[in-house]
């Protein structure tokens, strides 16, 4: 971008050291128009069109990229709050498998405590 706004720049400089070095009067004939002015501002109204019908025709794609650009931002958003959405469920799923893991440790604890148990009293018994 700041390349072609100093190409932009050096020839609108060019432009204007042509024209005023170039004050003669002339006539322009277009159609049924005819105009006579200064050389120099004859070439600077034809700069200032160029310009303005290049502009003109790059609007339209323009306009077409930055419809297709908030599009795709629209959908980026939709994708991240649906992210996020799969992260909670993730997040849910690891805590009840952390808890279920927690429950069958603790049943196993207690069946090897209860076994353990039955064996002292067994050897109570005994004794």
């Amino acid at each position: 971008m700041i390349f072609t706004l100093i190409i932009a720049l050096a020839f609108a400089v060019v432009a204007v050291i042509f024209a005023l070095g170039n004050p003669d009067p002339v006539t322009v004939s277009f159609l049924s128009f005819q105009i006579t002015e200064s050389l120099a501002l004859i070439l600077l109204g034809a700069v200032a069109l160029g310009i303005l019908i290049g502009i003109l025709l790059m609007t339209p794609s323009a306009v077409k990229r930055n419809l297709a650009l908030a599009g795709e931002k629209r959908k980026l958003k939709g994708s991240e709050k649906e992210l996020g959405k799969q992260k909670t469920k993730l997040t849910e799923m690891e805590e009840k498998e952390k808890a279920i893991e927690e429950k069958r440790k603790e049943e196993e604890l207690a069946q090897t405590l209860a076994e353990t148990q039955q064996k002292i009293d067994e050897a109570a018994k005994q004794i």
